[in-house]
């Protein structure tokens, strides 16, 4: 077992819980943050994740790199929308380079979209770590989606473990060989290093997979019974209500009592 999939073999309540209704609550936590351009309701739309987050017990250290992702992405969108120039009349300017220009208003929309772009980021991640991609491709043509497109789901998700294991192989068979690691000069030089090793080994085994889908008549489409049932139990409904609860509350909030609006926020 590669050390990314040590988070499928848990055994919460989210782990437990219908794949249809984790990508429900993907859609809603996607869509909600896209309601508001007031940072403090997109942050209490991010905070409404962080306990299922937490109840998940996700083991962090198989996917630090996807975590450093999120922070990286999150921040310099933040970083970008601070120096753009928004021609606001008395926008109080923070840093003037000469050729750009941090403002206020600027560092407003930044934080706002960065924290936009980091939930539906986070929201993935809990599905991709608490979610076997096979269970959630039946799920998928439980819901009549094209098995095509199930299929291609599972084959995205299978694609992180698979990635994970290689690259963990490849470091332990640089350590062998005495590569150095240790800083960040070092430790970039082995990265490159590990690609093209990576990227060969991570494509070999994906082939082997089309070839083995294909010789059991995927393309002919002969997937269409298995044997899983799947069926809703307490916790799935009472997630599914909590779904549909927080979206009609959001759009509430947004479009009748026009909360959670901020005029000079770019983005809306």
């Amino acid at each position: 077992m590669s050390d990314f999939a040590i988070n499928y073999e848990k055994d919460t309540w989210v782990h437990r819980l219908d794949p249809r209704v984790k990508l429900l609550y993907i859609l809603v936590f996607c869509t909600i943050p896209l309601f508001f351009t007031d940072a403090k309701y997109v942050l209490a739309c991010g905070l409404l994740v962080v306990p299922v987050w937490l109840s998940a017990k996700i083991d962090p250290r198989p996917i630090r790199a996807l975590l450093w992702a999120a922070v990286v992405f999150g921040l310099v969108t933040v970083l970008f929308s601070t120096f753009y120039n928004y021609d606001y009349p008395d926008n109080k300017v923070l840093l003037d380079l000469g050729f750009m220009r941090a403002t206020k208003i600027g560092l407003t929309s930044g934080i706002t979209l960065g924290i936009r772009a980091v939930i539906p980021y986070v929201v993935a991640l809990l599905l991709i770590c608490t979610t076997d991609p096979a269970q959630l491709a039946k799920a998928m043509m439980k819901m009549h989606m094209p098995m095509s497109v199930s299929f291609m789901m599972m084959g995205a998700l299978r694609m992180f473990p698979l990635v994970s294991s290689e690259m963990s192989n490849v470091s332990t068979a640089q350590t062998i060989r005495g590569v150095e690691k240790g800083g960040f000069k070092k430790t970039f030089n082995a990265f490159k290093l590990a690609v093209t090793p990576l990227m060969i080994n991570s494509l070999r085994k994906s082939r082997t997979t089309g070839l083995a889908v294909e010789s059991k008549g995927f393309g002919m489409r002969a997937w269409k019974d298995y044997y899983q049932e799947f069926k809703f139990k307490t916790s799935d409904y009472i997630m599914l209500v909590f779904c549909i609860a927080v979206f009609i509350a959001a759009f509430v909030m947004r479009y009748v009592f026009h909360l959670g609006i901020n005029p000079l926020v770019k983005g809306q």
